[in-house]
């Protein structure tokens, strides 16, 4: 680095690093469930244990991050903290590659210049502080093409820098499906050269094809594996839709995302200030500059493989649309800022000629003040305007964040009830499991709003902690006995989850009360049908102590609603966890049949998930079905049973050790007319 770019340059990073850790533990504030499963895969490396999860759309299967993000777990844990310093950190590798390949390809004011763009822009502020899976990938690509430019450099190349160059282009493609993408504009460059600039090309060529092949071989193991282009296969619907000829929506998607740049942005919450442009109009006056100048000088290299990486690393975003686009794009993020420092650049030396060294040293002072004002405004917009809004508190499940950061300062030990609006795996169980940071707390989680948990320990009270989005179900909370509230945790009064309470029970005394009379003490099952007493046992996982049937009388149309009451006996006999599964999942069916077993209503579902079933544990289950409008009025029979959603498998009906249905049947429900 010259002594003439190192202050500036250090000034720059200091301010980067400060918009990147600043306040990083309350902004975002809370996590995503795509970086709580990010940490998920992360913490399995960190404990020396890969998870073979196949992950959703490939979120988190790349697996670049999770063993960088592990060793950030290293240093600090495994926690969301860890997983933001760890994107913080690409963040500002990034703004470093990027001013050190700008340097060198366009000359130190270009890279001065897209560097601080880069350190003060909302996007890339905002994308170095997201925890997902993708935060390498900019930093990765910047670095090859800063390598890359030390091994084509005529006047001086270096062989070595090949190497580099191959190895991180090779590990961006571990690290997020676009970053392939921004790969193809080195394809386009050697094909550029061959075409435009044959005797660089023969100098280069064969090292050049060489490192594209040894990237190919590295990559190959990875991107043959179909899971990789999970995120590819799903969004690709516009790709297919224009291949059988029909361009509106492909049409529409390139537009959206061409206006992200200066009219009107990304309008999801989650990452961005919905309708928040890339660049103001100052920056994209000169963004649109650049291009020109790039157009204008295609012949240089520098110039042209800017634009083809530009191209090449939105276009995800052009298939698909201003939806999400800041993640989708995030691979051209170094071309992208270089644009615009282009055109200034350019525009100062115009000025130079022109009009002399005192007003492109006054145009130079003004370009620098406004990126203060750029920095100023990114930080209001960030910190204040999206960082404190409902909307991105309720995205980042502040709400559930706040009950984690309650349970790490409690006195209390041992189980808590927690309810939850998405107690399944990989989802709310894996923020808290990246925030709580105890081990003396056993959590047992549900959604309340069709669910209770009632722990095993009938000896101690425990606490039930009940968010204000996933209450009680009143049919439940009109028969517990009333728990002792601890506290109402007030959060603001704009979230849409403003508040949570803290409750002292004893659960067992909750379920004595919640169990209903001695009147529905019987089942029917088998064939030839029999009665059998309750409990009965369901695989040995579970057992039906009791059910009550709220709508003995449902009229056409109605709703049917039914409660069953379960002890879990051992989860183990499920079976293993399936490989590529986070964990068991199961599902109580409750159906509603006429005489011939034909289905008329039905709601198949279970709040309290197997995957956190606990032996001794008891849960009551209520099920709300509409019967089919069509339906004759009669009698219809309930059957009720267990299946796994891996394979779909009916747990048996177990009587006296002997498996002899895979289902219950409960008295009827009657149908009558309005």
């Amino acid at each position: 680095m010259s002594k003439s770019g190192l202050w500036p340059m250090i000034a720059i990073l200091l301010i980067a690093a400060f918009l990147r850790l600043h306040r990083l533990d309350a902004v975002p504030p809370g996590l995503t469930h795509d970086e709580a499963d990010t940490g998920y895969f992360a913490a399995a490396v960190y404990r020396g244990t890969r998870s073979q999860v196949k992950a959703p759309y490939g979120y988190a299967y790349q697996p670049f991050t999770m063993y960088s993000a592990a060793a950030f777990m290293a240093l600090f844990g495994p926690s969301d903290r860890a997983l933001r310093v760890h994107s913080a950190f690409f963040g500002l590798a990034l703004v470093l590659f990027t001013y050190l390949w700008a340097r060198r390809a366009f000359g130190l004011a270009v890279g001065l210049g897209g560097a601080a763009l880069l350190a003060l822009s909302f996007w890339t502020v905002c994308d170095s502080r997201f925890a997902l899976n993708s935060a390498p990938a900019p930093a990765l690509l910047a670095a090859a093409a800063y390598f890359l430019w030390r091994a084509l450099d005529d006047r001086r190349p270096e062989r070595w820098a090949w190497w580099p160059f191959a190895l991180l282009l090779a590990a961006s493609f571990y690290v997020y499906e676009a970053a392939v993408a921004a790969a193809a504009s080195y394809v386009m460059l050697l094909f550029y050269l061959a075409l435009v600039h044959p005797c660089c090309c023969r100098r280069h060529c064969t090292w050049f094809v060489a490192m594209l092949f040894i990237v190919a071989l590295l990559t190959a193991p990875h991107l043959l594996d179909p899971a990789s282009w999970g995120r590819t296969n799903t969004l690709s619907g516009p790709l297919r839709a224009a291949l059988r000829g029909d361009w509106r929506s492909l049409l529409g998607n390139i537009v959206s995302t061409l206006g992200t740049f200066s009219i009107s942005g990304d309008s999801f919450v989650t990452y961005n200030l919905p309708g928040r442009p890339i660049f103001d109009p100052v920056v994209s006056l000169f963004f649109y500059g650049g291009i020109a100048l790039c157009l204008w000088r295609w012949r240089e290299p520098a110039y042209a493989f800017t634009l083809m990486w530009a191209l090449a690393g939105i276009a995800p975003s052009l298939a698909l649309g201003e939806w999400t686009s800041t993640l989708h794009s995030k691979a051209a993020e170094t071309p992208l800022f270089v644009l615009p420092a282009l055109g200034a650049v350019e525009a100062g030396r115009l000025i130079h000629r022109r009009f002399g060294p005192r007003w492109a040293h006054t145009f130079a002072i003004l370009c620098t003040l406004w990126l203060g004002v750029v920095g100023l405004y990114t930080g209001y917009d960030y910190f204040i305007r999206w960082g404190q809004s409902p909307e991105t508190r309720a995205a980042y499940f502040h709400n559930l964040v706040a009950i984690v950061d309650y349970l790490n300062e409690t006195d209390y030990r041992g189980v808590v009830a927690l309810s939850s609006p998405f107690p399944d795996l990989p989802l709310d169980p894996f923020i808290a499991e990246m925030r709580l940071r105890r081990d003396d707390l056993d959590l047992r989680w549900f959604d309340a709003r069709r669910t209770l948990v009632i722990p095993a320990d009938s000896t101690t009270s425990s606490l039930l902690i009940l968010p204000s989005s996933t209450p009680l179900a009143p049919v439940i909370a009109d028969r517990l006995p009333a728990p002792r509230l601890l506290e109402r945790v007030h959060l603001r009064l704009d979230d849409s989850d403003p508040h949570f309470d803290v409750l002292e029970w004893k659960p067992q005394e909750a379920l004595a009360q919640l169990l209903p009379d001695g009147t529905a003490i019987t089942v029917t099952l088998g064939a030839p049908p029999y009665t059998a007493a309750l409990p009965v046992n369901f695989g040995g996982v579970v057992e039906l102590i009791a059910y009550e049937l709220l709508t003995p009388q449902v009229p056409f149309g109605g709703t049917m609603a039914l409660l069953t009451f379960w002890r879990i006996r051992n989860p183990d006999a499920l079976g293993p966890v399936p490989p590529h599964a986070y964990g068991r999942a199961a599902a109580i069916f409750v159906h509603a049949l006429d005489d011939g077993g034909s289905v008329v209503g039905q709601e198949d579902r279970l709040d309290a998930p197997a995957w956190n079933w606990h032996p001794g544990d008891a849960f009551v289950q209520l099920h709300c079905f509409q019967v089919d409008a069509d339906t004759s009025p009669g009698l219809y029979r309930l059957e009720v049973g267990i299946y796994t959603r891996e394979d779909l498998a009916r747990l048996p009906v177990i009587v006296n050790g002997v498996e002899v249905d895979d289902r219950i049947l409960l008295p009827p429900v009657e149908v009558v007319g309005q």
